[in-house]
C-alpha cells in the first residue's frame, strides 16, 4: 500500500496561512454590507474624487465653466478640471459648492486634492501653467504634477509649488496624506514602476522636504494601473487598478499593512461598492461609517458622479 504524503511542518505553516488569508477575505466581504446614494452635486458633467478637509469641509474635482455654464477648454482643446469645494451635511449631500481660487492663476488642470493632518497644506494634482512658466511642451504632451499650497487665515491656500521629487519627464497624481502626517502616498510613472502606473509613498520631512521614494511593492502593484490610493488610520490602504480578475474597468480593492510596514494581497470589494465600469477614489469619513466614492456606472446623471455610502455593520 503507497504511503501517505505527510506536509513537512514549513509546509503545513505555509498552507495555514494561505487558507487563513482566504478565510479572513471572505469574512471581510461577507461582514462589510454597504448602501449608495448618488448625491445632488453631480450633474451632466463629470464630479469626483471627494476628500474631506475638516469641520465637514470637502473638495472635489469638476470640469471648469464659464459663467454661461459652459466647459473652459485649453488651447489644445481639451476640457479643463479643476477644484471644488464644500460643506457636507448630515446625510452626505455637499452644498454650496463654489470653484476652488487661488492667487496662484490656474490656467490648466488643477484637481485630485490632498490634505496634511492639520489641514494647512494642500496637495494638488495639476498639469497647468501659472505666469512666468516656460515649457517645453505643448498642452496635449505635459506631464501631471503635485503641487504643495500653504494656508494663509483670510486667503485661503496660495504659494503652490512643485513638490521637489517630481521629474518633468513622468507624471505625478493623487496626493494623498496618512492619517498620522508622516507619509505621502501617489501615483506615477517613474520608471520603479512595474505597471503603466503604480502606487508610491514618501516620508514627509517637514519644510518641503521628502524622503526616498518607494514602490509599495509587486505584491501590491500589477502589471496593470493603479491609482487612487487613500490609507486609514488602522492602516488600510484603498486604491484602484483595471487588473485582471475584477468586475470591470477600475474597480477597488483593499489591503491591510502587516507589522512589518508591508502591504499583504489586495482584497476586492464587491458590489455595490464596485461595478461593471470604472469605480474609484474610495475615501472614508471620520467616523469610520460612511464615506464617498466615484464611478461612471450605469444610471449615473454624468460621466462621473459622486456616490456617498454608509456601512451598515
Amino acid at each position: 500500500m503507497a504511503k501517505k504524503r505527510r506536509l513537512k511542518p514549513l509546509v503545513m505553516k505555509k498552507y495555514l496561512l494561505v487558507v487563513l488569508l482566504m478565510l479572513s477575505s471572505i469574512a471581510f466581504s461577507q461582514s462589510e454590507t454597504y448602501t449608495l446614494k448618488n448625491i445632488d452635486v453631480n450633474d451632466e458633467l463629470s464630479q469626483y474624487g471627494v476628500v474631506y478637509v475638516k469641520d465637514n469641509i470637502v473638495y472635489f474635482s469638476r470640469y471648469k465653466v464659464n459663467s454661461f455654464g459652459t466647459v473652459e477648454r485649453n488651447s489644445g482643446d481639451q476640457q479643463i478640471f479643476t477644484l471644488y469645494h464644500g460643506e457636507m451635511t448630515e446625510d452626505g449631500q455637499i452644498i454650496n459648492a463654489k470653484e476652488f481660487v487661488s492667487s496662484d492663476r490656474f490656467v490648466f488642470n488643477s484637481s485630485s486634492a490632498g490634505f496634511s493632518v492639520d489641514g494647512h497644506y494642500m496637495y494638488a494634482t495639476t498639469n497647468e501653467k501659472k505666469r512666468g512658466d516656460v515649457y517645453k511642451y505643448d498642452d496635449k504632451t505635459r506631464n501631471l504634477r503635485m503641487e504643495r499650497g500653504e494656508y494663509v487665515e483670510g486667503k485661503g491656500y496660495m504659494k503652490f509649488k512643485m513638490l521637489p521629487f517630481c521629474d518633468e519627464r513622468y507624471s505625478y497624481a493623487h496626493p494623498s496624506v496618512s492619517p498620522d502626517g508622516q507619509y505621502l502616498y501617489f501615483t506615477s510613472n517613474i520608471p520603479q514602476a512595474k505597471g503603466p502606473t503604480d502606487i508610491f509613498r514618501v516620508k514627509i520631512l517637514g519644510n518641503n522636504k521628502y524622503g526616498k521614494i518607494e514602490n509599495l511593492g509587486a505584491h501590491l502593484n500589477s502589471p496593470r494601473k493603479e491609482m487612487f490610493p487613500y490609507i486609514t488610520e488602522g492602516n488600510v490602504l484603498y486604491f484602484s487598478s483595471d487588473r485582471a480578475n475584477g468586475l470591470g474597468g477600475l474597480d477597488i480593492y483593499r489591503a491591510e499593512m502587516g507589522p512589518n510596514g508591508k502591504f499583504g494581497k489586495p482584497v476586492l470589494l464587491s458590489a455595490p461598492i464596485n461595478s461593471e465600469a470604472d469605480d474609484m477614489c474610495y475615501e472614508l469619513l471620520p467616523d469610520g461609517k460612511s464615506g464617498y466614492l466615484s464611478s461612471n456606472r450605469e444610471g449615473g446623471k454624468g460621466e462621473d458622479d459622486i456616490y456617498y455610502f454608509t456601512i451598515d455593520n
